[in-house]
């Protein structure tokens, strides 16, 4: 009898879950709403999804990938404001007690970069970081056969680099996907419509996302030299923009490094929206 595994994936608007066997092949999938933690909608939710594929399917463990930063005991250490009453969600301990089975419960952005090593064809010698952009921008760094968290579970916490105490603006409240759509509000078009007007020709929103791509990459240049990766991959809806996207944000990492110190490559990920199942259950593998 084949072993399946049980994952989630925990964003800031809906729970994505799967069923997958040990040839990483997706038996069953579906989605829920967070709506947006109301009366603690995603625990609720976890719980009830969990029983009802239990029933159904011989379940070997189950992985959880959430936004927030998730420490060693599966807690949520930190949310940010896109989930509220999230922080101090003990998801690992209540579907453990609830399920009797083994539970691994990690940040999304960890679970997305491991889901693309082992299910993307990179080296497992390779070291590479993770970047995701969307509604705030997340961080993780695989290195020497391991993800490195930190001692607190706080690493690459990159949406908060460039804190500011005065307004409580972050790297992630100015450059974020969320935030380039904002900017875009007043022109009334989308992220993707203005990335598509540009690549037109269009002069104005040819400058709107060459400056988004700037500031984005002086970040990843930062990366660059305190890290040297082999790659970084640049997650996110916007990814799907592809060498339009990538290569200016490669071209302005090379422009902030001084001459001779870039050598790391920005590529797009693979396995787009399945990165982050994949990598809910990697430890079980």
């Amino acid at each position: 009898m084949s072993t399946n595994y049980l994952a989630f994936d925990i964003g800031g608007t809906s729970i994505k879950y799967a069923v997958i066997d040990q040839q990483w092949q997706i038996l069953t999938r579906g989605k829920c709403p967070t709506n947006h933690n109301r009366h603690q909608t995603i625990i609720k939710t976890l719980q009830q999804v969990s029983q009802d594929v239990i029933h159904n399917f011989s379940i070997a463990g189950i992985g959880v990938s959430t936004a927030g930063r998730v420490g060693k005991d599966g807690d949520i250490i930190y949310a940010g404001p896109t989930i509220s009453d999230y922080q101090g969600t003990p998801i690992h301990q209540i579907l453990h007690d609830q399920t009797k089975l083994p539970v691994h419960v990690m940040n999304d952005v960890d679970a997305a970069l491991m889901g693309e090593i082992v299910r993307g064809n990179y080296k497992h010698n390779q070291s590479i970081y993770c970047v995701a952009l969307g509604t705030g921008i997340g961080g993780a760094f695989y290195v020497n056969g391991h993800l490195l968290n930190g001692s607190h579970g706080l690493a690459n916490s990159v949406g908060y680099l460039n804190y500011n105490p005065h307004n409580q603006t972050t790297f992630e409240s100015q450059f974020s996907t969320l935030a380039l759509e904002q900017e875009l509000k007043e022109f009334s078009i989308t992220v993707p419509q203005a990335f598509e007007k540009a690549r037109q020709g269009n002069p104005q929103f040819k400058q709107i996302i060459a400056n988004w791509c700037e500031n984005i990459s002086k970040h990843l240049a930062t990366i660059c030299l305190l890290l040297d990766p082999d790659i970084i991959i640049v997650g996110g809806a916007v990814s799907q923009q592809g060498d339009f996207f990538i290569q200016q944000l490669q071209s302005n990492v090379n422009k902030y490094l001084p001459v001779g110190l870039a050598h790391t490559k920005i590529q797009a990920p693979i396995l787009k929206e399945q990165a982050q199942l994949f990598g809910a259950i990697s430890p079980f593998f």
